[in-house]
């Protein structure tokens, strides 16, 4: 039995981990919960791997069409 049950749902949850972070998902309805200050967590990782991205000696931003 699994310790946590889809709020959404009643599907089993499971963890998952992107980014160093730990969070409940649920295969069934595809929601996703997170604890406290894992989103700050996820979102400064983003904020992170977007400024290398952009800051990386030889790219550039591409033009919008």
């Amino acid at each position: 039995m699994p310790l946590l049950m889809c709020p959404n749902c009643d599907g089993a949850m499971q963890a998952v981990q992107r980014a160093g972070v730990e969070f409940d998902m649920c295969p069934r309805c595809r929601g996703v919960w997170l604890d406290r200050g894992e989103l700050e967590k996820l979102m400064a990782f983003e904020r992170e791997e977007t400024q290398a991205t952009f800051n990386a000696p030889g790219t550039a931003p591409r033009p919008c069409t």
